[in-house]
């Protein structure tokens, strides 16, 4: 039996974005693959976007169908045959050490599970993330909704005044985007506590709410000043033209410079 090595997978990798304790991957496979009896070394999430396979292991046989997702620990044997078309698989896999990264009791499942289509809304919010966006650190934040889901966290008051500030700081200071942690260190909590709660209290993760603000103010500057797209982008903490057109259209459906041009005329 084959044990695939961090961040290999079998099939044709078609994109990956990795930070300090993930490694996000989309892998494809071709039509009727079979993919022998092997393991991982680090434990992984899979969600299944296209197709169908059979898994096999030594204790069970089941179909995954699209929108299934599967959490496989490692060094957990199994086998996939995938059936008819050719199948696009997203893995999301967590690195050696990340617990100490995390410095939160926030344990993985121990054993194999399965979850049905749509289960955690927020891991298809963090594929949609993956494909619009080339910032893997913006989406610690869906996996963060994730182990505190699993491991049933709450947030003990219902008053925490350091969200006002949070808020505050991504409401105002559009120039830079701001990391989960240093936005946690500003205030002194838990970048997993801050994350669970500014989501509880806002309905929408951090990163969610910084890009509202950063497009709500590129949208005053399109339609109010001649400013230059590139221009915009800066002042709204875009690292590149790119990465903000692609945010500006996921929102908006068109670019800002087709945006600009069509409310304005």
């Amino acid at each position: 039996m084959e044990t695939l090595r961090a961040g290999i997978y079998f099939g044709q990798e078609m994109k990956t974005q990795e930070n300090s304790f993930l490694k996000l991957s989309l892998t494809r496979y071709d039509e009727n693959s079979v993919i022998q009896t092997h393991s991982h070394a680090n434990s992984y999430l899979s969600l299944l976007t296209h197709g169908n396979y059979v898994e096999k292991s030594p204790q069970h046989s089941s179909l995954i169908t699209a929108g299934d997702m599967l959490f496989r620990p490692s060094d957990y044997r199994h086998q996939n045959n995938f059936k008819g078309p050719r199948g696009t698989c997203f893995n999301i896999e967590f690195k050696k050490g990340w617990e100490e990264q995390v410095a939160m009791e926030l344990p993985l499942p121990e054993q194999y599970a399965q979850y049905s289509a749509a289960s955690f809304p927020m891991l298809y919010k963090l594929l949609l993330h993956f494909k619009l966006h080339d910032d893997p650190y913006l989406s610690t934040e869906y996996i963060y909704d994730w182990l505190c889901t699993i491991s049933e966290l709450t947030c003990r008051s219902s008053y925490q005044p350091w969200i006002a500030k949070v808020a505050s700081i991504l409401e105002h200071e559009l120039s830079t985007f701001h990391s989960l942690n240093s936005l946690a260190d500003r205030v002194n909590v838990h970048p997993v506590y801050l994350a669970r709660a500014f989501k509880e209290k806002k309905g929408q993760t951090i990163g969610e709410y910084q890009l509202r603000f950063k497009l709500a103010h590129a949208v005053s500057l399109l339609l109010n000043t001649s400013q230059s797209i590139t221009s915009i982008a800066q002042a709204n903490g875009f690292f590149d033209d790119p990465h903000f057109i692609r945010s500006f259209k996921a929102v908006y459906g068109v670019s800002p410079h087709r945006f600009r041009l069509r409310v304005k005329s």
